[in-house]
């Protein structure tokens, strides 16, 4: 079976990963196809990929807010969405489907806001299967609307009927973590990717202290600001008994205090196994990855749904706690409170644990390989 991999945002790829290393592994073949970053992700993946070239910066239209669609929907409302879908899509689908053209593929997995795929798949006759990234606030509202938006630029590329529906979908984010309203999935068991690197040799021993890792994503701009960085740094240093770390640089012009390790990208799954806390940008990957370990999590709100989503579910599961860094929330002794409470409840821990344990029964990334693979009408080995 050979199997397209499409996509747009290089950190949607890495929920996808371990399906492409067990599809890899069972003996199908896999390509890559999407945005340049994307494709560089995949490469760090061990993936091969066709860059697909981005179209020209597009100016969005006014600011809106869709209250129906969570705080602060987008910095942007959906008809503004739709806009931006277009011009995106209608100036890469022929790329993609002329990739596709080439290498043939017998099913097609993309990311859940790369309408190109679900249109390639509509031409090809070839099944589409999107991969959820976690807590879905937005694919379930946006691919209805989505396929009014583009039915014209599917058709005039040979999809007649327009934007099929996915022939699955799949969720690696466990069920009471999951948004209440979003569409049923197919569950796929979430097997943390963060991205490979060096490991530091104090993240092989214990923690002599009760770990705080800080991860803000390499997609966001969360503490670029000097000022909120020394509050944030003057939190972590309040709290007695901690070892905070930190896997981003300082921002020009802010300094790292004694006693935080602030080394750069680190894979947070390597830091976790004996973690008190993870402080998180709201991040599906960030997120999934700390209920993998059944680490407790602090989110600071972001006005993005998809990280909106995370924080505000987590709060809603007593996995952790969100925090809106706006207002009285910047200072350093509300930040401090609040971590405090995050590490010493144990109630945090034991929600979290549930949730892991959720998460382990899902059906693994080898088992949906057989799904897929009947899906396609391939045959399946092992």
């Amino acid at each position: 079976m050979r199997v397209l991999i499409a996509g747009v945002v290089p950190a949607h790829l890495m929920p996808m990963a371990p399906l492409a290393w067990a599809l890899r592994a069972a003996g199908h073949e896999v390509l890559v196809s999407g945005s340049a970053g994307f494709v560089a992700r995949a490469g760090l993946a061990g993936l091969s990929g066709v860059a697909v070239p981005d179209p020209p910066p597009h100016r969005p239209a006014a600011a809106s807010a869709d209250p129906a669609a969570g705080r602060a929907a987008h910095l942007m409302g959906w008809d503004a969405m739709a806009e931006r879908w277009r011009h995106r899509v209608g100036a890469v689908v022929g790329r993609h489907l002329a990739v596709a053209r080439d290498w043939r593929p017998d099913l097609i997995l993309c990311d859940p806001i790369e309408f190109s795929g679900l249109i390639v798949g509509g031409v090809l006759g070839v099944p589409v299967v999107v991969h959820r990234w976690g807590a879905d606030r937005v694919s379930s509202r946006s691919l209805p609307l989505a396929a009014t938006a583009l039915a014209d630029i599917a058709e005039r590329h040979g999809a007649r009927d327009g934007i099929p529906a996915p022939a699955l979908v799949l969720d690696p984010c466990p069920p009471t973590l999951q948004c209440p309203d979003a569409d049923p999935a197919q569950p796929i068991r979430f097997v943390p990717f963060n991205g490979s690197g060096a490991v530091p040799d104090w993240a092989l021993r214990p923690a002599p202290r009760r770990r705080v890792v800080v991860s803000f994503g390499a997609e966001t701009s969360m503490l670029a600001d000097p000022v909120l960085w020394d509050r944030f740094m003057l939190a972590l240093t309040t709290i007695d008994g901690i070892e905070p770390v930190i896997t981003s640089k300082p921002p020009p012009g802010a300094a790292v205090p004694p006693g935080v390790r602030a080394e750069g990208p680190v894979p947070i799954t390597l830091l976790l196994d004996d973690a008190a806390a993870l402080i998180h940008h709201g991040g599906s990957g960030t997120c999934l990855t700390a209920v993998h370990h059944g680490v407790p999590q602090l989110v600071l709100a972001h006005p993005n749904p998809s990280y909106a989503a995370h924080g505000e579910r987590v709060a809603a599961c007593g996995a952790g706690r969100e925090l809106d860094l706006d207002g009285e929330h910047r200072e350093p002794e509300v930040i401090a409170d609040v971590l405090r409470q995050v590490i010493t409840d144990p109630g945090y821990r034991t929600a979290t644990e549930r949730l892991r344990d959720e998460m382990h029964r899902q059906p693994d990334p080898v088992r949906t390989v057989r799904t897929l693979a009947e899906l396609a009408g391939a045959p399946v080995t092992g």
